[in-house]
């Protein structure tokens, strides 16, 4: 006879077995003993298949959450709230003409409609560019002034331009901030193409008095000097990190209408073609030349300049022949108010004891091939300010006062004036009485005075480190400026953090 066949439930408990290989049989019998003992079952609740399985999809949902939330860019704020930002931010850092940073954008407008912690890093980051525009701005407007260089007060000039981002500096406005620093820069960078070419122009004509002149520290540099210095401002507005993409159309725009003013300006008063140099007649035949080296370097399209009628040219550039400044400047505290020591009224023993060790010095910077200024900045007998405070020279090598100083070290320096003007505002805590525009005019006025002195031989980088030293000192006013204003509305500035 054949095997028995199987009962279902021995088929039922077969197939239970292969699915499922782990588990006990499941007899009636060993069904009883798993409600007896919990040791009846080799396999737990916890170990089951189908339980481990659904922890898995548990866990890899609450890792993709958690992705999410880490994502998000607050810090400060619950992450619910970050995932429901509706608008995406402008790319930080901040640069002019960036499309992402367009006033009229919604991104813009969201931003200047939240909380101040919340929009720092963009407001810092048009605060950076607004204060290095706003430096190059104030520095080129006294070289202006100083050559008698007629500034137009006019809607959309660079005069209207400086006012507005004065106005607007305490603001923590994104709009109003990127407005202000837009319109200034086109507004000084394409003013700055125009008289660098009136600067390059006038060093056609070489005047000897110049030479003997720019050995006095009040004369003004010869136009060769004068165009490194405006280059160097010029390089400082195209850096990456203040302008990615030089909008040239609207260039063109400030210029054009530069050109139109001065052409009515000249057809008011007149072009006289003779002057006592015979300049206008020698430079308008350079102007009129093709191929003089002026006109084919200006010819050039990528520079971005619209180069005026000769006669204007001739007017324009004559500006550049002054020596002495033709600026008054009223708004700042006189020599006489400067905290400068009056040798009569120190004791005269300490004062020849002070002079003995001046000439010691003198003497090891001779020997060591170094300036006076140099061996004192590396002395910590005194501090700087003394010596500030007596007029005797700190300057670097660079001066061209440094050598001087160093043949006759009880020479009166001609820099102290301008040196303890920028460390008075570089040590006050606060903006002072003065206003903010008639503080940064009398630092730019000691910044230029500063770069003017800087020796002929030397490598532009001198001048270059003294520009850098400007633009810490502008954003450093700019920041006094906002702190005070904020703490007078009652409100904590972010520029205090």
């Amino acid at each position: 006879m054949g095997s028995p066949r199987p009962s279902v439930s021995q088929l039922w408990d077969t197939a239970m077995k292969k699915l499922f290989p782990r588990r006990v049989s499941q007899t009636r019998d060993q069904v009883c003993d798993t409600f007896v003992s919990l040791q009846s079952s080799n396999t737990s609740e916890h170990t089951d298949a189908f339980y481990m399985y659904s922890n898995s999809l548990e866990e890899q949902n609450q890792k993709c959450v958690a992705s999410q939330l880490r994502s998000s860019d607050s810090t400060d704020v619950s992450y619910s709230s970050a995932l429901m930002d509706p608008i995406e931010r402008p790319t930080l850092p901040y640069t002019i003409s960036s499309p992402n940073w367009n006033i009229f954008s919604e991104s813009i407008k969201y931003l200047d409609g939240r909380p101040n912690e919340d929009a720092a890093d963009w407001l810092h980051s048009v605060l950076s560019v607004f204060s290095k525009v706003y430096t190059v701005a104030k520095i080129v407007i006294i070289i202006l002034l100083h050559y008698g260089v007629e500034l137009e007060d006019m809607p959309d000039s660079l005069l209207s331009h400086v006012a507005h981002a004065e106005e607007v500096v305490i603001t923590d406005s994104l709009v109003e901030l990127i407005d202000a620093v837009e319109g200034l820069y086109y507004a000084i960078y394409s003013r700055l193409i125009m008289e660098i070419a009136n600067v390059d122009l006038s060093s056609c004509f070489h005047l000897s008095l110049q030479r003997m002149a720019s050995k006095d520290a009040s004369a003004l540099p010869e136009p060769s000097h004068l165009s490194r210095i405006l280059c160097l401002c010029k390089e400082i507005l195209e850096l990456p990190t203040v302008c990615r993409d030089i909008n040239s159309a609207l260039v063109k725009q400030h210029q054009h209408e530069y050109v139109r003013h001065s052409v009515d300006r000249v057809g008011n008063i007149g072009f006289c073609l003779d002057d006592l140099l015979g300049y206008r007649r020698y430079i308008l035949g350079v102007a009129t030349n093709d191929s003089s080296a002026f006109r084919q370097k200006w010819s050039d399209a990528d520079l971005m300049y619209e180069m005026p009628p000769e006669e204007i040219l001739a007017i324009l550039s004559e500006k550049y022949l002054a020596i002495a400044s033709k600026m008054v400047f009223q708004d700042e505290p006189s020599t006489s108010e400067l905290p400068f020591v009056n040798p009569e009224k120190v004791d005269p023993e300490i004062w020849e004891q002070e002079l003995i060790k001046d000439h010691r010095q003198a003497t090891l910077a001779k020997l060591e091939g170094k300036c006076l200024g140099e061996v004192r900045r590396d002395d910590d007998r005194r501090r700087l300010s003394d010596y500030m405070k007596e007029q005797k020279c700190i300057c670097r090598s660079s001066c061209s006062c440094a050598w001087d100083c160093t043949l006759d070290p009880e020479r009166r320096c001609p820099c102290a004036e301008r040196l303890m003007r920028i460390m008075l505002a570089k040590r006050r805590k606060g903006p002072g009485s003065r206003h903010f525009g008639v503080r940064c005019s009398s630092l730019a006025k000691a910044i230029f005075q500063g770069v003017s002195c800087i020796r002929r031989d030397v490598d532009d980088y001198e001048i270059a480190v003294e520009l850098d030293r400007a633009l810490l000192l502008f954003t450093e006013e700019v920041q006094k400026q906002r702190v005070a204003a904020a703490k007078a509305n009652g409100v904590k500035s972010l520029s205090d953090d």
